[in-house]
């Protein structure tokens, strides 16, 4: 396989978000917003601007319902005048400048949306200042919506991460040894990530969640409780960092639990494969299956219009339950979570989730994380992820690679 190499210099050589992207976003974004008869949105958080914008700045984003977009600028202008195909972008010192800025365009903002989910109250309460007589109305759900149907240009991006994935998975055979601790080879797997072009930071959209690199847990670890937004149990490194991996040294026969995100440009896939050096027990090949069964039962379902929820139910009720899987199925003990997968792209755990409650349709183009994982009491934690594209066939696997348990010898 041959991959692009990533050009990171001085020059400024690496790849701009293509500007019909971009305005094809805020486009959306403005017949969101008229819909809801909200006259503009503001624009604070980094995914989001990055997404409306193709730069990520210290700055406020101004998008009219009706008007072209004005992005004001505290710091810097300079790169934002490099990186974005915006026309707009304006110097901003405070966010007092901000309405009579406004009126000078001729923008009068009655009703404001903003993303409620992640602009911190103290900024929330110095807009409100600033804009006394107006409403702000929560738009985060739109927000997530809009972002949660991909472009061709954006599922280039996930299938190239797909394919930088797999190159990742595929050195790890040749990484593991007996007696390596989960975080040796964590950082094996990271420094190659990094090598690869994965962008590093792990973003996730869960209020006040971190992630760093992936899950690297070995046998019983892959069932130590955590406040982990998935199902994987981990012990990491200290409490203080509570990721990656700890200090478990692998045994023979043993699962080798290994879930990562890799993103490209910014854009993620998200997959899980399970490793064993030497031969692991009947039981956790068993349950690997099952979770195999589990997941191809949800990606035939991946078609427009199916409905998260009933997805969820379907598969449990005709998978799950009739196998006597439901004991710690989706994480071991308290780690247990009630969704099947999540929506991926800029951020790990996007819009839609494959859950109970879920009722907006699955709409073509949407990319799909589906994860089905079984705790074993004693053994760990085994099961599978792969990243999908929502299509009339139902989900396009963009993480390839095989599924089943991987026995080094």
């Amino acid at each position: 396989m041959v991959l692009k190499p990533v050009l990171m210099t001085s020059a400024m050589t690496y790849d701009l978000v293509p500007s019909k992207e971009i305005f094809s976003r805020i486009s959306r974004l403005q017949h969101r917003l008229a819909e809801t008869a909200v006259d503009t949105a503001i624009i604070l958080d980094g995914v989001n601007m990055f997404y409306y914008t193709g730069t990520i700045q210290n700055g406020v984003l101004f998008v009219p319902a009706d008007g072209g977009p004005i992005f004001f600028v505290r710091r810097s202008l300079e790169r934002a005048e490099k990186e974005s195909p915006l026309e707009a972008l304006v110097q901003l010192k405070s966010f007092s400048e901000l309405p009579d800025r406004l009126k000078g365009y001729g923008y009068q903002v009655a009703r404001i949306g903003v993303d409620k989910g992640t602009i911190p109250v103290s900024i929330f309460e110095k807009l409100s200042n600033v804009f006394p007589e107006t409403l702000f109305q929560d738009i985060s759900l739109s927000l997530s919506m809009i972002r949660s149907v991909k472009s061709e240009y954006e599922i280039s991006l996930i299938r190239e991460a797909g394919k930088r994935h797999k190159a990742i998975y595929d050195q790890i055979p040749s990484m593991l040894r007996e007696g390596m601790t989960e975080w040796e080879l964590g950082s094996a797997i990271h420094g190659n990530m990094l090598k690869l072009g994965y962008t590093g930071i792990g973003r996730v959209a869960t209020f006040n969640a971190e992630f760093f690199a992936g899950v690297i847990s070995f046998g019983d670890s892959g069932n130590y409780p955590t406040a982990s937004i998935g199902p994987d149990g981990l012990v990491g490194l200290c409490p203080a960092f509570p990721f990656l991996g700890g200090t478990r040294r692998l045994k023979k026969g043993e699962p080798a639990f290994i879930d990562t995100g890799f993103a490209y440009q910014g854009y993620f896939t998200d997959k899980t494969r399970i490793f064993a050096f030497g031969q692991p027990s009947e039981e956790a090949v068993d349950a690997h299956k099952i979770c195999i069964d589990i997941q191809e039962a949800v990606r035939c379902r991946l078609k427009p219009g199916a409905v998260p929820s009933e997805i969820f139910t379907e598969v449990y009720q005709t998978e799950v339950v009739p196998r006597r899987f439901e004991e710690n199925f989706m994480g071991f003990g308290s780690n247990q979570v009630s969704f099947l997968g999540h929506g991926i792209g800029l951020v790990i755990d996007e819009f839609p989730a494959i859950a109970r409650k879920i009722e907006t349709p699955l709409e073509e183009n949407m990319v799909i994380a589906v994860e089905p994982k079984k705790g074993l009491e004693g053994i760990g934690l085994v099961g599978v992820e792969n990243t999908f594209l929502v299509t009339e066939q139902g989900g396009e696997k963009l993480t390839p690679g095989p599924d089943e348990i991987t026995i080094v010898s």
